[in-house]
């Protein structure tokens, strides 16, 4: 595998701690802002759409630049807004900067991944996106429990700056490290119109809803974990952490398992298989929500499958734009991390909601009933191109 892939784990490792360090600290982030913890939901969701609106505009529109050149300004950006999130003194400016953070976040991942695909080459294409989202599973498993934590002991404001110092050090890295700038379509001409125009591409669109439903379930379950195990599960908040733990490690674990089971079995039969997992233990997270190891069992599992579906499902848009939209990779790629991210948006929403109108206890049954959709649009859409190919 290329070294330079590693690189972009670096980057990926802080992106990780951004978009998932809130969910660990949703109490205490609430506490300090006066806010309910309902309302912390868009805190999360915020950087999520911002990343949502990036992935696919800003990938089409810097399609053109070398790959270096939109990693280190992306970088840039998301440093610059996890910083001011850092010194946010309302909830409004922390859901702004929160927004800006998630642009940069949205773009790099896109770049990313899409280049990582590239240079691996399709037979290893889902072992290399899974090795540039390693960073994620890395925050997900070290950084998250460890700032849980330390939102406990420390002013959550400090844990938060933290983030934007580990994104100024994946800055140096690919500054010092990424010496090929690599550029997105070498022997074809750049044209804005057509690639904005790439992300409207039905067949495109309709690969990226199975990400949105499939993922979305997942965080309408986890988006509110901890006020789950501490107000329904009865767990002291002192244990938090280690549910947080044991999902980032099973996390990683699923990481690497998503990507050799998407190049054994193919991207389609990994996909119906992974997100089925995701499916049982949303609802698994209901049945049991009241049982302190069975929840500790649950939150590994969802995990495992939620960070084991982000390759399979990656690489599969990916070869549908190989197929349907050439030379457009990059913002094939970043379709699917806007699907990605607005699904992490939607779960947090929806769980609010949940929360809202039901309780904390019916967050798994929303999350199970969205992936089921995700599930059954994946279905239908494999029935469908094997009708066409017979």
């Amino acid at each position: 595998m290329p070294i330079i892939i590693y690189i972009f784990t670096i980057t990926a490792f802080a992106l990780g701690l951004a978009e998932f360090v809130p969910i660990g600290i949703t109490d205490v982030m609430a506490s300090g802002l006066g806010v309910s913890v309902e309302q912390t939901g868009s805190i999360v969701a915020a950087y999520a759409l911002g990343a949502t609106f990036a992935a696919p505009v800003l990938t089409a529109l810097t399609n053109g630049w070398s790959r270096k050149k939109v990693m280190l300004v992306t970088t840039i950006i998301f440093t610059l807004g996890s910083l001011a999130t850092a010194f946010a003194s309302s909830l409004t400016l922390m859901i702004i900067a929160r927004f800006v953070a998630g642009m940069g976040h949205g773009l790099f991942l896109a770049v990313a991944s899409s280049t990582a695909a590239k240079l691996a080459g399709s037979a290893r294409a889902g072992s290399a996106v899974a090795i540039v989202f390693g960073g994620f599973t890395i925050a997900m498993a070290i950084g998250v429990p460890l700032s849980t934590y330390l939102g406990g002991v420390i002013d959550w404001r400090l844990v938060l700056g933290f983030i934007a110092l580990f994104g100024a050090v994946g800055f140096v890295g690919l500054l010092v490290g990424m010496k090929d700038p690599l550029h997105a379509d070498q022997n074809t001409t750049f044209n804005a119109k057509q690639e904005i125009l790439t992300i409207f591409n039905p067949k495109l669109i309709s690969s990226a809803l199975v990400t949105v439903f499939a993922y979305a379930g997942s965080f309408a379950a986890y988006t509110y974990i901890a006020s789950m195990l501490i107000d329904v599960t009865k767990v002291s908040p002192s244990s938090v952490p280690m549910y947080t733990l044991l999902y980032g490690v099973f996390a990683a674990i699923g990481n690497v398992l998503g990507g050799k089971v998407t190049d054994s079995l193919g991207t389609n039969k990994a996909n119906v298989v992974i997100v089925s997992g995701i499916i049982l233990t949303a609802f698994g997270m209901w049945l049991f929500i009241g049982s302190p190891i069975m929840m500790a069992i649950m939150v590994s599992l969802l995990g495992l499958f939620t960070f084991g579906v982000v390759p399979a499902l990656q690489a599969r848009l990916i070869k549908v734009a190989y197929k349907y939209a050439p030379n457009s990779h990059g913002v094939a790629a970043g379709l699917n991390i806007a699907g990605f991210n607005s699904a992490i948006a939607l779960g947090s929403i929806l769980g609010g909601m949940t929360i809202s109108h039901i309780g904390l206890s019916f967050t798994g049954i929303t999350g199970a009933v969205l992936s089921v959709i995700g599930l059954l649009i994946l279905v239908i859409q494999i029935q469908n191109s094997a009708s066409q190919k017979a």
